[in-house]
């Protein structure tokens, strides 16, 4: 390829490559989480709003930072935590605690397997 064509790249393509670079992974990662705790805080208990929390855990995996899924998991448990106690109240709060916890240790879970698997691909070991 010609090396003037590689400059001219389109808007398109330079979105694109800014949003898979490590800061825009981190943006979006973000601006998901604040819009996905905005949705739990006004939806009444008991509707699972809170099953979208997976996605900034499963955007953090392309991170290139060993420290990302964790980091993000941790965030994550808290607006977790904080969407459940600032809900509109719709079910039982029993129930909804159950609902909750239950994911919880469901995120849990996937933090840690994604963990593994992605500090596996980072430091290139195959020892647990």
């Amino acid at each position: 390829m010609h090396p003037s064509r590689r400059r001219n790249r389109t808007l398109f393509t330079r979105i694109l490559d800014l949003l898979a670079s490590d800061p825009g992974i981190v943006a979006v990662t973000l601006l998901t989480i604040i819009c996905i705790y905005f949705i739990d805080t006004i939806t009444p208990l008991g509707e699972p709003v809170w099953l979208l929390y997976l996605i900034p855990l499963i955007l953090s995996y392309w991170s290139s930072r060993l420290y990302a899924i964790p980091a993000v998991s941790l965030v994550t448990l808290f607006f977790l935590i904080g969407g459940f106690l600032l809900s509109p109240e719709g079910i039982p709060v029993t129930q909804a605690i159950l609902n909750r916890f239950t994911f919880f240790l469901t995120f849990i879970c996937a933090a840690i397997i994604l963990w593994i698997i992605r500090r596996r691909q980072i430091t290139g070991s195959t020892i647990f």
